[in-house]
């Protein structure tokens, strides 16, 4: 499987689907975020959804910082929602979010979280920008059931990932997210920190090894449309893409572009990974 020129959408549709927005729709799209100590600031898994989702479309938007301690306050000044609840029976706040508000007017057109939603709004509300999810009732719910499934199914990229994010944190975010991760570790490993997950030599291989075949898995996937085109569904670029491509950016921008993990990765299955992200090269503009 190569990937052509023709495989992508060009930096000339970005630049036209802008021009074409609603001259009358001033908003400024803030895209909520979580910060890190890296050059490039974005790495989180679910907001990069989002920010792909954005640029793809080329619509215009600016990023709000903010730690972990914080979002749930940030969400709750903007009248944004929780998107699940605790075990506790508490409301449980994420990112990513959106506010979309027109500047003109004042008016609150969107305020919501959750990158599959977001997606969603964006459809509807940026109809001349290119569709991510489909309009059939049969596609659309494939999508979701592939975005709901996706980390739970490649649960060795979560112990590893967030072993090795929680040292670029924000010092702000450090205590919040080794808590809250390995809260979602519990089952796994009963601890109640993620400096206690054990990560040792042994473990490290038996995690990367289990994740190649996870990758093996999801690669079968992908190839059902290999004859149609490079992406998840065949030619054209969908919702999925970006979950698979936000997953990919994690663990390149957290272990780096020239580290031996991501050589590993992006050299599975054929190359496979290292290809497809980088067909998604001109979506990761971080602003």
């Amino acid at each position: 499987m190569h990937l052509t020129p023709n495989s992508f959408v060009s930096s000339t549709h970005i630049t036209r689907y802008r021009d074409q927005l609603n001259p009358f729709h001033d908003a400024m799209i803030t895209l909520f975020d979580i910060p890190s100590t890296l050059p490039i600031n974005a790495w989180s898994v679910n907001t990069w959804k989002t920010r792909f989702t954005l640029n793809y479309k080329g619509i215009p938007y600016k990023t709000e910082w903010v730690e972990y301690p914080d979002i749930a306050a940030v969400l709750q000044k903007h009248n944004i929602g929780p998107t699940d609840t605790k075990r506790d029976g508490t409301p449980y706040y994420s990112l990513p979010a959106i506010l979309d508000v027109d500047d003109t007017t004042g008016e609150i057109k969107a305020a919501l979280a959750d990158s599959l939603p977001i997606a969603a709004y964006l459809d509807k509300a940026y109809p001349d920008t290119p569709r991510v999810l489909p309009e059939d009732e049969e596609g659309l719910e494939e999508q979701k059931t592939f975005a709901r499934g996706f980390l739970r199914e490649m649960l060795p990229v979560l112990t590893i990932m967030c072993k090795e994010t929680l040292p670029v944190l924000n010092e702000a975010s450090r205590e919040h997210f080794s808590k809250a991760r390995a809260m979602d570790l519990y089952g796994l490993y009963g601890v109640d920190r993620l400096e206690d997950v054990p990560y040792g030599e042994a473990e490290r291989r038996a995690l990367w090894e289990a994740l190649e075949v996870d990758f093996g898995k999801l690669e079968e996937k992908v190839a059902k449309t290999d004859a149609e085109g490079v992406w998840f569904k065949g030619a054209k670029i969908t919702f999925a893409d970006f979950q698979i491509g936000g997953c990919l950016i994690w663990i390149r921008t957290i272990l780096g572009e020239s580290s031996e993990e991501w050589g590993r990765v992006s050299a599975w299955n054929g190359g496979r990974w290292g290809r497809f992200l980088e067909g998604l090269k001109e979506y990761e503009t971080v602003v």
